[in-house]
């Protein structure tokens, strides 16, 4: 894939749409978190207690705490490109404390549906 560049008035407010975005999903998982805790309990509190279920709610609970995580630090990303997009498009070469900002975001934007 050869790369032609962008276009600063395309790229801000897709940049903005994504923090949106990500904001939306982390609330939403934040959400159905606060549901499962209480669905755990309510396994463990059982007669017996169902401690296998819980074990398993209970991985799928800290990878979707993870998933809300990383969203965040993709949104602080999408954030300050969005600030410093002006840097990049008056310099020839990306600034170089924008590159890890910059890799991070196309990296993840393979595996985020975002």
């Amino acid at each position: 894939m050869i790369f032609r560049g962008y276009k600063a008035s395309k790229l801000k407010p897709q940049l903005k749409m994504a923090v949106t975005r990500f904001q939306m999903s982390g609330n939403k998982k934040s959400a159905i978190t606060k549901q499962q805790i209480r669905e755990i309990a309510m396994l463990l509190a059982d007669n017996p207690p169902k401690e296998e279920n819980a074990r398993i709610k209970a991985e799928a609970l800290i990878r979707d705490d993870n998933t809300v995580e990383a969203y965040e630090i993709l949104q602080l990303n999408c954030e300050l490109l969005s600030e410093r997009i002006h840097l990049i498009t008056h310099s020839k070469e990306c600034p170089p404390d924008l590159v890890s900002c910059v890799s991070t975001i196309i990296w993840a934007s393979a595996i985020v549906d975002i």
